[in-house]
This record gives C-alpha cells, structure tokens and sequence, in this order.
C-alpha cells in the first residue's frame, strides 16, 4: 500500500510531502508511534485517512517545534 504524507502547514494548506510503498511492518508500526522523521525533519502525526478509491492511507503531520509539540494553528 502505498502511503501519502501531507503537511498541515500554519495557515492551513496542505503541502504533499512524499508518498511511498509501505511494507505491513511499517503501517502496523502507525499503531504505536505518534512522530516520524523525514528528510531529518521531525514531524507529529495528527491524523490518517483511508482512500480507498486511490488505494493510499494519507498521513496529516505537523512540524514539531525545538521545543516540544506540534504547531497546531
């Protein structure tokens, strides 16, 4: 299945990231992680949708700031 990751950026849009092949160990670890790393960047994962008629699970992630946190404006 191939996954889609959006950024939700702070003025609400949504800026693709990438979207990739998972393998099932990698969706089943959704089940137990909040963060991800991507190009060295550090995102939160807000939410996940299902499409099925493009057959992608989507990914809305927000930046995490220095300080903790996502930025959720």
């Amino acid at each position: 299945m191939n996954i889609a990751l959006f950024e939700k950026l702070v003025d609400g849009q949504l800026q693709k990231i990438s979207e990739r092949p998972w393998d099932e160990k990698l969706i089943q670890a959704l089940n137990v992680a909040n963060f991800v790393l991507i190009g060295g960047k550090e995102y939160e994962m807000i939410e996940g949708r299902l499409n099925l008629d493009l057959n992608v699970f989507e990914l809305l992630l927000v930046t995490v700031s220095s300080g903790g946190g996502g930025n959720r404006q």
